[in-house]
């Protein structure tokens, strides 16, 4: 989900436009120089953005972490694009990863810049269209040669593949929580836990992470990638439009967000069926690592503030008719 990044944590615009320049410079025989600096994107919510132009070359994006993440986080991403490129799905080609800290104040990675607009850009009615169509037609994908690609390149599949993923995520709240024991218990009871109905799952799609030319969905961008059931992608997707963007109060009214998200469910259906059941308890787990995270000063900011936390604790106890002590 994008939101603004602590700033504090980065260097100055001018900084980085200087010493990535200077870093290229190092790394290349030919003498490199700008056609265009680099200029901040927006979205991002781990990470700072540039799109920036080299002479003779191709304009690209500077993807920045934030200084506590590792370049392995980076490596991993690398191998998961790649891959899903190989399989027809358009996730920018990441050309060049540095594990140097010292030179932008984070590891960083030099990435294919995505033509076109992003979704959120578009008309209320086409952006719900474009979500909704792009979702189910991923989630009708194979996932058989993927998986196969990413066992191939030495992935475990404690990794990206369900069950395991929920599973692990489980183990660690019903460690981390014990005042949930009870949520646990129910999630167990309702996330499609047995791995029968599988799809690739993006984790945070939609319209800031879609890029849209020529009528069509041109790339997807920000994976957070594994294998799962595809109410994974569709709580994740609800969640974004229907709780997390009014929080951040994006320009528009709540009611104009719950508008394009009944859109994109009225496209998605009319490709894939919806499983409302699964979908909600994918939302309340969802929510529930909102929840915790901003207990713990984690997550992105607007997830800390109060009134967020009461959104999350809501919807969860609505949800399930579970009641929930945080201070225990």
């Amino acid at each position: 989900m994008p939101a603004l990044a602590l700033e504090p944590e980065f260097r100055s615009d001018q900084q980085i436009t200087a010493y990535f320049l200077a870093y290229l410079q190092s790394e290349f025989s030919d003498r490199v120089a700008y056609e265009v600096e680099p200029s901040r994107l927006t979205g991002g919510a781990d990470a700072r953005l540039y799109r920036y132009k080299l002479i003779d070359q191709e304009p690209r994006v500077l993807r920045i972490l934030r200084p506590a993440r590792e370049v392995a986080e980076l490596l991993h991403h690398q191998v998961v694009h790649q891959i899903l490129n190989q399989q027809g799905l358009n996730a920018p080609m990441i050309h060049r990863v540095c594990a140097d800290k010292s030179v932008l104040g984070g590891v960083f990675a030099v990435m294919e810049l995505v033509p076109g607009q992003t979704v959120f850009e578009l008309a209320p009615e086409l952006h719900a269209k474009a979500v909704g169509e792009s979702m189910a037609t991923m989630h009708g994908l194979d996932v058989r040669p993927i998986v196969e690609s990413f066992r191939r390149a030495g992935v475990p599949d404690e990794r990206f593949l369900d069950p395991f993923v929920h599973q692990k995520a489980l183990g660690f709240f019903e460690e981390k929580t014990p005042w949930a024991a009870d949520l646990m218990a129910w999630l167990r009871d309702h996330l499609p836990l047995d791995g029968e109905n599988l799809a690739v799952i993006h984790g945070d799609y939609h319209g800031g992470n879609l890029m849209f030319e020529n009528s069509s969905v041109s790339g997807v961008l920000d994976w957070s990638f594994c294998i799962s059931d595809p109410a994974v992608d569709l709580a994740h997707t609800m969640n974004d439009y229907l709780v997390f963007i009014p929080q951040i109060g994006w320009g528009m009214s709540s009611h104009l967000w719950e508008q394009i998200m009944d859109g994109a469910l009225q496209a998605y259906q009319a490709i894939r069926p919806l499983n409302y059941e699964h979908i909600k308890a994918c939302r309340v787990f969802h929510l529930f690592w909102a929840l915790t995270a901003g207990l713990a000063g984690g997550g992105i900011e607007f997830m800390r503030k109060p009134e967020s936390q009461r959104d999350y604790l809501s919807f969860i106890e609505q949800s399930t008719g579970i009641r929930l002590s945080t201070s225990a």
